[in-house]
């Protein structure tokens, strides 16, 4: 599986890392499972990162399918998406723009540590979810 969750219980922050060869299957299958993560954990902070992803064969159809869900989150949580590469940072600019949902709070950035920042985190603690 080409991602996996993390938690950090102290600044209640829903890490999505993905990693490897992420096909369009994999964005769905993600967002489901992060549905069921933010139900039972109320995290008040969401972060998706693509930093070890090697290869994303994502087509722009199961892109526009993906942003065009329902977000998992309240529309006041913060989330990011963490995209280094120009690639990425365009294909996450893309899902933002198409998700196109006024006054939720999703912002694409190049580092982790951006997100972290942003809300306040410090010294996080994440551990893998099962």
């Amino acid at each position: 599986m080409p991602y996996h969750f993390e938690f950090d219980s102290e600044n209640k922050i829903l890490l999505l890392v993905y990693g490897g060869d992420v096909q369009g299957e994999d964005i769905g299958k993600a967002g489901r499972e992060q549905a069921q993560h933010v139900a039972r954990l109320k995290p008040s902070a969401g972060i998706a990162d693509l930093s070890a992803v090697k290869t994303f064969d994502v087509s722009s159809q199961a892109l526009r399918t993906a942003a065009l869900q329902p977000s998992p989150y309240p529309d006041e949580t913060p989330r990011f998406i963490v995209a280094p590469s120009d690639y990425l940072f365009g294909m996450a600019r893309m899902y933002q723009i198409l998700a196109n949902r006024p006054g939720e709070k999703l912002r694409v950035v190049r580092k982790r540590k951006e997100a972290l920042a942003a809300v306040g985190a410090r010294d996080p603690k994440f551990e893998r979810l099962e």
